[in-house]
């Protein structure tokens, strides 16, 4: 594995992570926890987009190219919109997870 893919691998996990907590819980948890759960969102996000098919960030790409000339890899933003939806569906199945086995205690 080359040096610069495992950087871009954990900036766009840590830059997933946070945007995931703070849309979920509204809150980060860190650097470290943010990229892990980033890098565990774009294996997640990964399998669903392709399981359906999808390419993300193809159209996000033509629309910023179109308006305002920008040239941006079509792979970057389609992981950073591939990690960000695999790291919400972590988090929202972990908050059901907390919150089934929060309920069994208070009984």
């Amino acid at each position: 594995m080359d040096i610069l893919n495992l950087v871009m691998m954990i900036l766009v996990g840590a830059m997933s992570g946070t945007l995931a907590a703070r849309i979920m819980k509204g809150d980060t948890f860190g650097f470290a926890v943010n990229a892990l759960l980033g890098i565990a969102g774009a294996v997640v996000g990964g399998m669903l987009f392709n399981f359906l098919g999808l390419t993300p960030g193809k159209n996000i790409i033509k629309v910023l190219s179109d308006t305002f000339g920008v040239e941006l890899p079509l792979n970057i933003v389609g992981m950073i919109v591939s990690a960000t939806v695999g790291s919400l569906i972590i988090l929202w199945v972990a908050r059901i997870f907390k919150g089934t086995q929060g309920r069994r205690r208070r009984r």
